[in-house]
This record gives C-alpha cells, sequence and structure tokens, in this order.
C-alpha cells in the first residue's frame, strides 16, 4: 500500500502533546519479557504498564484491566486487549508494545472468560471457534517484529531529559465539525451503512438537499441506497463510488458534488477532507472471515514521540455503530471513497 503522507502545519489535541512518553521500567521488564515473548499465563504486565503511561500522556488518568490474549493467524499470542474501567479498551502489540487500536468510549469487543479471540489488526477479531470452519478471506497477516521492550522503555526514559526541553512536540490533528450517525444494522452491509452516513452528515452539515426530508432517518434511507444505489451485499470500491454518483445525479447535486475514489490510502487526503469537515469512507482488508470491511473517518492526529517513528491515526466508525475508535495506520488501509 502507497500511504500518502503531508503533515499540516495546524497543531491540535493539546492533550496529546505530552505525548513524548516518558516511562519507569516496572522491576518486571528485567524479565524474560524483553525479547517480546509472551505465552498463555503471561499477566502482561509490561505491557499494562505501556499502555496506562500511553494513554495518561493523553490525558487520561485510568488503570487498565481484564487482559484477554489476542492470537494471531498463525495462532501466536500477538496483542493483548485490556479494558478501560469499563469505559473504553486498549490493544496493544505483545512484540513491540504498539498500540493498533484503541477506544476511550466503547467497551471492550472481547469477552473475559473461556473464550479465545484471533487478532488481525484494527476491527479485525474473530472468535477462535467462528474460524474453525471458516474460509479465512484476507491475505493480510498482522504480525509485527519482536523488539527487546526492556531496551525499548528504557530508551524512552533516557530521552526524557531532551524531550522534556522541547517545547514545540505536538500532535498534529483534526476531526469533523459534529459526530457521525452512529447507524447500525445486522441486515444492512456495511458499504450502504458507509454511504447512508456519509450522505445524512452532508445533508445535516453541507447542504439540506442532499437527502430528501422523507428519508433523512436510518431505515428509509438505508431502503433508498439498498433498493436503488448500492446493493445490500458484498461491495467493491467501483460499487460504492458509482452508486454515491448516481445517488448525487438524482438529487440535482453533481453541478456540485461528485463521488471520487482512490485505490490507495492518502493521509495527506484524509488530512484535506476532515479539515473541510467531509467524512471518508475507508476499506480495510485485513478480516478473517470477510475480508474487506468499509469505515468511516472522521478525525486523524499523528503522535510525535521523541527517537520514535511518528504514529499515524485515524478516528473512525467503525461500521458497526460506534464512532471515537483510533486505529493505527498500517498497509490494511486500502481504498478510500469521498464526496467533495
Amino acid at each position: 500500500m502507497k500511504i500518502s503522507i503531508k503533515i499540516l502545519d495546524r497543531t491540535v489535541f493539546a492533550a496529546m502533546l505530552l505525548l513524548s512518553i516518558v516511562f519507569v521500567p516496572a522491576a518486571s521488564a528485567q524479565t524474560n519479557e524483553n525479547m517480546g515473548i509472551n505465552d498463555e499465563c503471561d499477566n502482561f504486565s509490561i505491557e499494562k504498564e505501556y499502555g496506562e503511561l500511553f494513554l495518561e500522556r493523553m490525558g487520561y488518568s485510568i488503570n487498565l484491566t481484564s487482559s484477554t490474549p489476542l492470537k494471531n493467524l498463525d495462532n501466536d499470542i500477538e496483542a493483548v486487549a485490556f479494558s478501560i474501567s469499563n469505559e473504553g479498551y486498549i490493544i496493544i502489540n505483545v512484540n513491540d508494545l504498539s498500540v493498533p487500536e484503541f477506544s476511550m468510549t466503547n467497551k471492550s469487543p472481547f469477552i473475559v472468560g473461556n473464550k479465545s479471540y484471533y487478532y488481525n489488526g484494527p476491527l479485525a477479531y474473530v472468535e477462535a471457534e467462528e474460524l474453525k470452519n471458516r474460509e479465512i478471506k484476507t491475505k493480510y497477516i498482522y504480525k509485527k517484529e519482536k523488539v527487546n521492550k526492556s531496551k525499548k522503555i528504557l530508551e524512552l526514559q533516557e530521552s526524557a531529559t531532551s524531550a522534556q526541553k522541547i517545547q514545540t512536540l505536538s500532535s498534529t490533528g483534526g476531526s469533523l465539525s459534529h459526530s457521525l450517525r452512529t447507524w447500525e444494522d445486522s441486515s444492512v452491509y456495511c458499504g450502504p451503512i458507509a454511504a447512508g452516513i456519509t450522505l445524512i452528515y452532508f445533508d445535516d452539515y453541507h447542504d439540506d438537499d442532499f437527502v430528501d426530508s422523507n428519508y433523512e432517518n436510518q431505515d428509509d434511507l438505508l431502503d433508498l441506497i439498498t433498493n436503488g444505489y448500492i446493493p445490500n451485499q458484498g461491495t467493491s470500491t467501483l460499487t460504492v463510488t458509482n452508486g454515491l454518483d448516481d445517488y448525487l445525479v438524482d438529487r440535482n447535486l453533481d453541478d456540485d458534488y461528485s463521488a471520487k475514489s482512490s485505490s490507495s490510502f492518502s493521509y495527506s487526503k484524509i488530512q484535506s477532507l476532515i479539515n473541510s469537515n467531509k467524512p471518508i469512507i475507508v476499506d480495510t482488508d485485513n478480516h478473517p472471515t470477510f475480508g474487506e470491511h468499509w469505515i468511516i473517518a472522521h478525525g486523524y492526529y499523528v503522535l510525535t514521540v521523541p527517537y520514535v517513528n511518528p504514529q499515524y491515526y485515524i478516528i473512525v466508525n467503525n461500521g458497526w455503530g460506534d464512532n471515537n475508535v483510533n486505529v493505527l495506520v498500517d498497509n490494511y488501509i486500502d481504498d478510500m471513497v469521498y464526496i467533495e
């Protein structure tokens, strides 16, 4: 996947200004975890410490609870999910301590107990029992290289002195002016839902001619979309784009707006559209059982940390009724569809 990145000068998310993270290594950091090796019995103490400090530097003073190990498609433990005070969750990779996904407002999708899960990167999880007799439909495998976690924490600790003197560190980001609708319907596929959420946002905040007043609700607008523009099934980028374009023509909006798509993910395009208060439909290719999934980006930010490569996040509606899910950009993200 080709990712085009252009950082804007605008500095927001002041709370994230402090994500020049200073870590104090716990005694457990000196154990055999220093090569990123976990087994089924591990209490994930290093990951827990990392996650709590990660969120603390973003302005959240919380305790992580209820760890759930997550296996990759090679059947190795790849990540661990923690609950955040029963109000959110965070997933931390056990090999390199990256944070692929977290939300402060949505409960963990994992049930603590006897169930086990496979995790193939952001928003791509499935119960192990469900995967037994299912075909794996993605070629993407979420698997990170192991690092010396004790060394990584120590290096971040040693960067504290110089980092504290740097006053210009920031998180560059932006978000839509209003929240997306959190529409969800188990009988409607993600493509039509993403299109409906996008259209109603344009109707609410750009042009009230986008949606006829008789269709300004979830059921009627989704029925209109699935019966005339985007079929209620798995959909390609071309199908979603053409469906939206046909809709704009029928609403006599095609002189001012058009549906466009890109076959590769562009972070600079995400920035430009979000800064123009326009949501973006984004394709992910990593789900084990249905391959592709459409989500809707409504924000972005870049975390800058001393001596660590910047981390590029988008904030999304996950297509299942939840906004404000933070996902780390990686090559599981593919096409984009948008209106401008």
